[in-house]
């Protein structure tokens, strides 16, 4: 399994672009949590082989262990807090120190056929994860991983490729999340205003 194939669909409500290449599979695990609907497609390990194997990064069969499980939510939430420096908002100070400590644990490894990039030794712990941190780092060289921001509403932080121009996006859909955000701030500057 070396090629990461893209995520199913997303939820309707959510209509960023997809990410290039192997960014897409890291903003799809991003969005598996739907913060504002509270639901969770890798909520179970069971739930997180159907996912990792729909979409490319484990094979077909493979056993997620509770231990798997757990690491890969702590990786999602890591990555989501990472977003926020993209979108230029702090960052959780303790964001790179858990992406650290997983990325100690999966053993990566440089490859040259077909270029030069990092994949995960296909034995040991972590596979899929490794391909997902592999893919952060390809994005990280390629330019591509400082346009995979995070919605701006608290509510929402739904992972988006920021397709704009001069690299402004500020929300996932400007129809949902940045109408609800403006209209937030001009009800604040009225009330201000009073």
């Amino acid at each position: 399994m070396n090629e990461i194939s893209g995520p199913d669909t997303q939820p309707v409500g959510h209509g960023s672009q997809p990410a290039p290449g192997r960014l897409e599979a890291v903003r799809g695990f991003i969005n598996t949590a739907d913060l504002e609907a509270g639901t969770d497609e890798i909520g179970s390990p069971a739930s997180l082989a159907s996912w990792l194997t729909r979409n490319g990064l484990i094979a077909r069969g493979r056993r997620v262990t509770s231990q798997d499980h757990v690491m890969a939510l702590e990786l999602r939430e890591a990555l989501r807090d990472l977003l926020e420096g993209n979108a230029g908002r702090p960052v959780a100070p303790d964001a790179t120190v858990r992406l650290d400590r997983i990325a100690a644990s999966v053993p990566l490894r440089l490859s040259f056929a077909g270029g030069i990039h990092i994949e995960p030794e296909p034995s040991g712990g972590g596979p899929a994860l490794g391909r997902l941190l592999a893919a952060v780092h390809e994005a990280a060289a390629d330019g591509s991983w400082e346009r995979l921001k995070v919605c701006g509403n608290d509510e929402c932080r739904w992972a988006f490729y920021d397709t704009s121009r001069n690299r402004s996006g500020a929300w996932c859909t400007m129809a949902i999340c940045g109408n609800r955000m403006k209209g937030r701030a001009f009800r604040r500057r009225l009330r201000a205003e009073a």
